[in-house]
């Protein structure tokens, strides 16, 4: 549904004020039945918000496309090819030991960057 219960609340509580407005204006207006026609009014309003929020939601509703592979081996190849274009690269010809002290040093580079305020020079 579009929006909140909150646009219920407003639709139902310009209902109540525009009847209570419209009835008020006859003269011999009783008090009691007017303001109980004006809460129906305002029941009725809440309860019809629902619908108008429903139909919005129903305007402004876009699916999504979806894709069909039609054949395993496009899934396949779509598969391979998405390897291709990640972002990050697998290093799995790297020891540990390899990534664990360029993972410190670049950790330390950034320290150093803090607390310097400026580009600290590597060695």
């Amino acid at each position: 549904m579009f929006g909140s219960l909150f646009y219920n609340f407003w639709a139902a509580l310009f209902s109540f004020a525009a009847y209570f407005i419209w009835a008020i204006r006859d003269p011999f207006a009783m008090p009691w039945p007017t303001i109980g026609i004006a809460t129906v009014a305002a029941i009725l309003g809440f309860v019809i918000m629902f619908a108008v929020r429903y139909f919005i939601a129903y305007i402004f509703y876009t699916p999504e496309a979806l894709v069909h592979n039609e054949t395993e081996s496009t899934n396949e190849d779509a598969s391979v090819e998405e390897e291709r274009n990640q972002q990050f690269i697998p290093q799995n010809n790297r020891t540990t030991a390899e990534f664990e002290d360029e993972n410190t040093e670049e950790v330390a580079q950034v320290v150093r960057t803090m607390l310097h305020g400026e580009e600290a020079v590597s060695r």
